[in-house]
């Protein structure tokens, strides 16, 4: 009976879930006007004040220091936007010379291929550079493919060659396809 009175007596001195739900639906109310075009400054003001001098009660306390510092913010106009205050950010750089991607044409499709053309000032190499070894041609790169597809292929025909004679074991056939295929993994 003690506890039950107790824990009766403990939830009575927290706020009500009806002061919390005025209060969070308040907040909400302030933030939509935010993001609301046609709602002035001034109203967004008188809306967050109220809400910091009727309704924190039982309000965490992010909220409240939000609902304090989007007042101040609408109240003082000489204070910087939080556009202005991002474009002041170390790293930000000026948005009109951002490049703007292409938009997607599918969701699975990979993304587009983009080149920035860099302005770098260009120095003669000096004499310890070496100038930039030439990439192959896709004909010089297939050539290896082309010759290991030809060694494997020719241990695929004795592999099934093997396989065929009457008393064809597959133990023995393995070792001679590994046998055969070595020397064609080797560069």
């Amino acid at each position: 009976m003690r506890r039950v009175a107790f824990v009766v007596l403990c939830l009575a001195c927290g706020p009500s879930f009806q002061a919390i739900y005025e209060g969070d639906a308040r907040f909400e109310h302030c933030y939509a006007l935010e993001e609301t075009s046609n709602v002035t400054m001034q109203q967004k003001a008188e809306c967050w004040r109220d809400f910091t001098q009727r309704h924190t009660y039982g309000q965490t306390r992010d909220r409240v220091e939000y609902a304090a510092s989007r007042y101040h913010a609408l109240v003082n106009p000489e204070l910087p936007t939080d556009e202005a205050m991002m474009q002041a950010a170390p790293g930000m750089v000026d948005t009109s010379k951002q490049l703007a991607a292409p938009a997607p044409t599918s969701a699975f499709a990979p993304p587009p291929v983009t080149t920035v053309a860099i302005n770098m000032p260009t120095a003669a190499p000096s004499a310890s550079q070496a100038p930039p070894a030439p990439t192959p041609s896709p004909s010089a790169s297939m050539k290896p493919v082309t010759k290991l597809k030809q060694c494997t292929s020719d241990c695929d025909v004795g592999f099934d060659a093997c396989m065929s004679q009457p008393k064809g074991d597959s133990g023995k056939c393995d070792g001679v396809y590994r046998s055969c295929v070595k020397p064609c993994l080797k560069p």
